[in-house]
Formats: C-alpha cells, sequence, structure tokens
C-alpha cells in the first residue's frame, strides 16, 4: 500500500505568508505529524503534493524520505491534487491512502484498523471495495463534507461539500473525517471521468466517491473511535485546539510510562522527549527539542528543557533555563540558573540562583551557587565559584578560555580576565581582578588599600 498526503493549499484563513501544513504544534511541522501518523500505520511508501510554498514545504521534511509531487493550481481540489501523484501510484492494484496535510489529530491505529477492515471485508463479504472513508459524528458539523448513507448501513452514497450541500444535507451530522483508502483502478477511473464543479470550479475527491458509487464501486464508512481525530486545522484558533490535544496525548504517554506531571494541563512536552520511570515535573515545565531525562531527576515549576540531558536524580529547581547542555547524575541547577552552548555539569555539582553558565565544562562536586557569570571555562573537581565571580571571556574581538584547577577556591566578586589558568587548590582572594595565571597552591589577591577617612562621609551626608 501506498499513501498520498495532500499539501498544497494555500490555508487563506491562516492569514499568513507560511504553508499552512508549516505552522508548528508542539516544535515539529503540521504535516509532521501526519507523515509520523502513516508510517506508524504500516505505510511506508509515501508521496507529499506541495504547491503554495512547494520549495518551503520540501525544505521542511526532506529528512522524512517521502517522493515530492507539484499540483500546479493549488486551488485546482483534492482530486487534481491526488492527480497530481498519479505517476505514483496508478500502476498498483492495490488500496491507496489518501490523507491530507492538515490533519494531524489521525492516529496510527485508525490507519491500522481501517485496513483490516478492508480486509475483513474482502475475506468474509468476498466484496472488493472500492474504498472506505474515514467519519466521525459531530455536535458542530459546519466547515465539513456531509456523509449520505444509504439508511441502517455503513453503505456511503455521497459525500457532500458543505458549500454544495442542501439545508437539508447540512443537517446531517456524520461528516468526512479526510482520510480516504481507495482501490487505485476504480479511483484513476473516477478521477479522469469527473468534471470540476460549477460553483467553484474545483475538482473534489468526493465526486469521485458519487462517481464510483453509480458505477456500483461499493464504499464504506469507518467511524474514527475519538472524534477529534477528524478535526482538521484551518484557522490559528484550530492549530491551538490541535496542540492541545496531541500535548495531552504526550503527556498521558509518559505518565503512563511512570512520569508524574503535577498539573499536567500546564505542561508542555515535544515529541523527541524521553523521559525515564519516576521522573517528577512540576508545573509550567516546557520539555522541548531531543531532551532526555534520567530516572528520579525532578524538573521545578516553569523551567525550560530544550535539547539537553538531565542526569539520574538530578534536581533542576524552579524557572531555570537549560539549552544544549548535559547534567550529570545528581547535580543541582537554579532557581533562575541559566546553562547553554555545550555546557556540561559533573555529578553532583551544585550551579545556584542566578548563576549564567555557557560553553563550559564543569566538573564534579564543583559549587557556583549564586549570581555569577562562567563564561567558556573549564573547572576542575571540588573547585568553589563565590557569587559575584565573573569569567570575563571576550575581548571584543575573540573569546578566551578561563581554567581552574581541581579544589581551587574564587572568592566573591572576583574577576578573572580570561586567557588564564588557576591551578589545583589555587585561592582568589574575595574582590580581586585576575589577570595572570595562578600556580598550584598560591594566593592571588588584588585590592586597592583601604582608606578611612575621618568625618568625610557625615560631611557628603550633611552637606
Amino acid at each position: 500500500m501506498k499513501a498520498v498526503i495532500l499539501a498544497a493549499g494555500l490555508g487563506t484563513r491562516f492569514r499568513s505568508r507560511k504553508p499552512k501544513v508549516l505552522h508548528t504544534i508542539l516544535g515539529k511541522p503540521m504535516v509532521w505529524y501526519v507523515i509520523n501518523t502513516v508510517r506508524s500505520g504500516g505505510v511506508k511508501d509515501i508521496a507529499l503534493v506541495v504547491g503554495y510554498g512547494a520549495e518551503e514545504v520540501m525544505e521542511a521534511v526532506k529528512a522524512e524520505g517521502v517522493s515530492f509531487f507539484h499540483q500546479e493550481n493549488p486551488k485546482g481540489g483534492t482530486a487534481d491534487a491526488v492527480l497530481a501523484a498519479v505517476d505514483f501510484w496508478r500502476n498498483e492494484e492495490d488500496y491507496l491512502l489518501i490523507v491530507n496535510g492538515d490533519s494531524p489529530l489521525v492516529t496510527p491505529e485508525t490507519i491500522k484498523n481501517m485496513q483490516r477492515f478492508l480486509f475483513m471485508v474482502e475475506e468474509y463479504e468476498k466484496i472488493k471495495l472500492g474504498g472506505v472513508i474515514l467519519t466521525s459524528v459531530l455536535s458542530d458539523p459546519s466547515g465539513y463534507g456531509r456523509i449520505i448513507k444509504e439508511e441502517g448501513t455503513d453503505r456511503i452514497l455521497r459525500i457532500v461539500e458543505e458549500k454544495e450541500a442542501s439545508p437539508q444535507e447540512r443537517n446531517v451530522r456524520e461528516v468526512n473525517g479526510g482520510l480516504y483508502l481507495f482501490y487505485t483502478p476504480y479511483l484513476l477511473e473516477a478521477l479522469f471521468k469527473i468534471k470540476p464543479s460549477e460553483r467553484t470550479g474545483e475538482l473534489y475527491l468526493t465526486d469521485a466517491v458519487d462517481y464510483m458509487v453509480r458505477k456500483g464501486y461499493e464504499i464504506r464508512s469507518f467511524m474514527a473511535s475519538d472524534p477529534t481525530e477528524v478535526l482538521g486545522v484551518n484557522t490559528r484558533w484550530e492549530l491551538g485546539f490541535a496542540e492541545n490535544i496531541l500535548r495531552l496525548k504526550l503527556v498521558k504517554f509518559w505518565a503512563q510510562k511512570g512520569v508524574t506531571f503535577h498539573m499536567p494541563e500546564t505542561v508542555w512536552v515535544e515529541p523527541d522527549v524521553t523521559l525515564a520511570e519516576n521522573v517528577e515535573v512540576f508545573p509550567e515545565v516546557m520539555l522541548r527539542g531531543k531532551t532526555k531525562v534520567a530516572e528520579n531527576a525532578v524538573i521545578g515549576k516553569g523551567s525550560i528543557i530544550e535539547d539537553s540531558e538531565i542526569g539520574e536524580g538530578a534536581v533542576v529547581e524552579p524557572f531555570s533555563y537549560v539549552k544544549d547542555s548535559v547534567i550529570e547524575k545528581g547535580a543541582r541547577i537554579g532557581p533562575f540558573a541559566h546553562l547553554r552552548n555545550g555546557t556540561a555539569v559533573g555529578e553532583g555539582t551544585e550551579i545556584g540562583n542566578f548563576v549564567e553558565v555557557k560553553a563550559s565544562t564543569i566538573g564534579p562536586g564543583v559549587k557556583a551557587k549564586h549570581l555569577a557569570y562562567i563564561g567558556d571555562a573549564q573547572i576542575g573537581a571540588g573547585a568553589n565559584i563565590s557569587a559575584g565571580v565573573v569569567t570575563a571571556n571576550y575581548d571584543g574581538r575573540r573569546k578566551h578560555r578561563t581554567y581552574i584547577g581541581e579544589r581551587a577556591f574564587v572568592g566573591s566578586n572576583s574577576l578573572l580576565i580570561a586567557p588564564i589558568r588557576l591551578g589545583a587548590l589555587s585561592y582568589v582572594a574575595g574582590g580581586s581582578v585576575v589577570t595572570r595565571d595562578v600556580p598550584e597552591g598560591a594566593l592571588a589577591i588584588e585590592r586597592a588599600r583601604l582608606r578611612i577617612l575621618k568625618d568625610r562621609g557625615r560631611e557628603k551626608l550633611e552637606d
């Protein structure tokens, strides 16, 4: 079986120059979900029909291993889009899966179940169906094509687009879900026989259904187990609604794997995130990109973790931001910490309140607990970075590195002017500006002499 995904439309109701199918849901283009669903549903050979913004769409999904076909007229209609890919499927004497690129809520299980339904009908009823169409009953069917069936059966007589429907047909609440399985010889015949709509000029795929029924090829409906599966995404509001559904499904998936979510309705988890058992996630957390969180780790309220690895038993305190970084076992980050640009934090290390770490390697057991900036640095095991310490890594032209040895101590409000090396067990006295290397075990102190001028403070305050 092959699949054709229709992704050529303009998406005018989005009021956007970006192709509709590229608007993101949980960090992924909408069409990525459709491709992933089709592939997970057992259909590996996939074609994507592109039109408006074709180059942009092709670039966005080029890694997904799909074939591309161009619909010359994006307003030509769904049947015209399927015909654009006719060379992909015309020689297959099999069923063809067709799905809209703006249907991210369809599940792989539904696709598998529709295929099973086809084979069961063929096996037990000895009928070669012309097709099976996903449907659902909606309380408000506005905007959807209506399914007109033979009374008391699942045999479809026709599908009426809302623009073409009579007032009586608009009262029908069973709608077209935008996912079809068609027997390709019948479909090919129908597509070359149907004519454009007199009202819109479009070639409707639903007219192909009407043609097949008139020819005596039987079309059946398949009711979605969850009505949300048939919901398309045609507006920004519907995009947000779909994103919320998929977000909650991902949170539920991980909860069933042994992850604790506090106030799960507030947590953001993207599709490529991996969570181990006994991870604990507090409200308003965002887990993004290819983040991996190991067993017994805790992610505090309001934290954002992006493309990072959080080690076993590590704790990210509230409102911390970790990006492109690795945090080893038992480390403690935050609150209000910022790690970025390939930072690696060693086992048991503490990076505390309002500490920013950029492109640095922090050894095990290091303490940097308050108000520091560590940039382009390598810090040895057991070192202490006190409050207010800054590694001055940029000279206006280039970045330079700071090396701090094992068990070194850097006192509060010290400024380390890179490039610089502090040896193991070296000690920098608080308030020092260090511009030269400090040997192992040495004490570095740089301060102006303190002068106390009697009564001068009172004079300044009483003037």
